[in-house]
C-alpha cells in the first residue's frame, strides 16, 4: 500500500492519535506513539465501528457501575 514517494495530508489528530491519507495511494496511516497503522478506506470504517462498539460498551458498564454503588461507591 505505502510506497516511500507517498505524499500525506493531514485527516485528524489529537494527543492520542494522527491521521493521514496518501494522495497518491490511498492508504490511510495512524500513528500512535511509535507505532503505526495502515488501512485502506474499508479497514479505517471498520475500525471506526468496532471502536465506537468499544467505547459504547465501556459506558454502558460505566454507568451501571455508578448506579449500582451509589454517590460514594457504597453498594
Amino acid at each position: 500500500m505505502a510506497a516511500k514517494d507517498c505524499h500525506h495530508e493531514n485527516l485528524a489528530h489529537n494527543g492520542a492519535a494522527h491521521v493521514q491519507r496518501c494522495i497518491d495511494c490511498g492508504c490511510i496511516s495512524i500513528h500512535m506513539g511509535p507505532v503505526t497503522v495502515r488501512l485502506d478506506d474499508h479497514g479505517l470504517e471498520a475500525l471506526f465501528a468496532v471502536l465506537g462498539d468499544a467505547c459504547a460498551i465501556l459506558h454502558e458498564r460505566h454507568a451501571r457501575l455508578k448506579t449500582s454503588t451509589g454517590p460514594r461507591g457504597i453498594a
